[in-house]
């Protein structure tokens, strides 16, 4: 089976504005032929915005320096080597969205998560059910993922996040891995972007009706969210197409 073109992996980094961000591109479109770095686009002119909190967040907090010529060594990312612009600043490996910075995001280049999807079988016939999130942010359903701590081992930031996001004491260690990559995420920017690994834990009907859900930090609520077509498409991000993802694993073992 074929994957999604690049362009569909990169529309809401380029066409979604995130609450804090001033509009993309001066509210021109980016012709789908000009995203790639490697065509010429000499009249784009994106925004520059990096949000007052990742600024106060350094040094002695979360996010990088503002001189990305202040970082040593080579930048990481998930979809393989990352190129960099005159000024040193890496490039989004999808193209161009609009804003240049990094956002509301910390790290210049790649800045890493982990999303655990959680399943069980509902209380229907062949309905699946996951444990979501709505987040604080944005009011979307979502799975409860966060970012991974540098130096953490994935299976540790998807038990960690689990907890803090839902409530829940979970094992990862066993759960399956359904994608590692970019994410098409309306924090993205030029500079800085979403990656993730995601992986995927079905749970037996007696242990999850032992769980306690309970909304975390960045969480206003948090519920067993049956997986119908139109809860799917109302997940934030790039979550619809992980869970389909979860959702094939289930029913084709």
């Amino acid at each position: 089976m074929s994957g999604p073109r690049a362009s569909q992996l990169h529309e809401k980094a380029r066409f979604l504005r995130h609450a804090s961000y001033p509009e993309r591109n001066h509210g021109v479109a980016i012709p789908d032929d000009r995203v790639p770095w490697t065509v010429a686009y000499p009249e784009y002119r994106p925004v520059s915005f990096t949000a007052p909190s990742v600024l106060e967040n350094w040094p002695n907090g979360w996010a990088d320096p503002p001189d990305v010529t202040k970082l040593t060594g080579v930048f990481q990312s998930h979809t393989g080597p990352v190129a960099v612009d005159g000024e040193g600043r890496p490039l989004n490996p999808m193209g161009r969205t609009g804003i240049s910075g990094r956002g509301v995001l910390g790290r210049w280049g790649a800045n890493f998560a982990a999303d655990p999807i959680v399943t069980r079988d509902g209380a229907r016939p062949g309905v699946v059910e996951m444990l979501a999130i709505r987040r604080r942010d944005t009011g979307e359903w979502a799975i409860p993922g966060g970012m991974v701590d540098r130096g953490e081992e994935i299976s540790e930031t998807l038990a960690r996040e689990f907890m803090e996001e839902a409530g829940v004491t979970l094992d990862m260690r066993d759960a399956h891995e359904l994608y590692r990559g970019y994410v098409d995420d309306p924090r993205n920017t030029d500079h800085a972007w979403m990656e993730t690994v995601v992986k995927h834990k079905h749970l037996s009907p007696a242990f999850a009706a032992s769980l306690a859900p309970r909304a975390g930090d960045d969480a206003s609520e948090v519920r067993w969210m049956a997986l119908t077509p139109e809860n799917l498409e109302a997940l934030y991000a790039s979550h619809a197409d992980f869970v389909r993802r979860a959702l094939r694993r289930i029913q084709n073992p």
